[in-house]
C-alpha cells in the first residue's frame, strides 16, 4: 500500500492529478489491482477515490506518503554517496528497504550521509576505492 501512496504523491506533483491508469503504469500492475488497492486506502481514510475520477490523498494520506518518499530519498542518497551505487541500483535498493525501516532509522541514514558529504569520505567498496 505504501508504494501506491508514494506513487500517488509523485503523480500529483508531476501531473497535478493521479489516475488509475497512471498508477498502474508507474507500478507496472493491472488497473484492477490499482482499483482494489485504492478501495483499501479509501477505507483507511488515506485517499479520496470514486470510480472514474481522480485520486487525491487525504491529509492523513499526504503525511504518510511524504514520510515514505522522504525515507526513499534518504536511502537513495545514502546508497549513491556512501556505497557508490549507480542510479537505477540505488533506486531499486531504496524501494526494497524503505518500507522496512522506521523514520528514525532513515533520519540516522540522513545524518550519516550528511557527515560523509561534509567530511569528503566514502565507505570501503564505493566509487573511488
Amino acid at each position: 500500500m505504501e508504494d501506491y501512496l508514494e506513487t500517488i504523491l509523485l503523480l500529483e506533483k508531476k501531473n497535478r492529478v493521479a489516475r488509475v491508469k497512471d498508477i498502474a503504469h508507474e507500478l507496472s500492475v493491472q488497473m484492477p489491482s490499482v482499483t482494489g488497492a485504492l478501495k483499501t486506502l479509501k477505507s483507511r481514510a488515506l485517499v479520496e477515490y470514486e470510480k472514474n475520477s481522480f485520486i487525491n490523498l487525504t491529509p492523513k494520506g499526504l503525511t504518510l506518503a511524504q514520510a515514505i518518499l522522504r525515507r526513499h530519498e534518504i536511502l537513495v542518497s545514502f546508497f549513491k554517496l556512501a556505497l557508490g551505487l549507480e542510479g537505477d541500483s540505488a533506486e531499486y535498493q531504496a524501494c526494497q528497504i524503505e518500507h522496512a525501516i522506521s523514520q528514525d532509522t532513515a533520519e540516522r541514514f540522513s545524518k550519516l550521509t550528511r557527515w560523509i558529504q561534509e567530511n569528503g569520505t566514502t565507505a570501503p567498496g564505493s566509487i573511488g576505492d
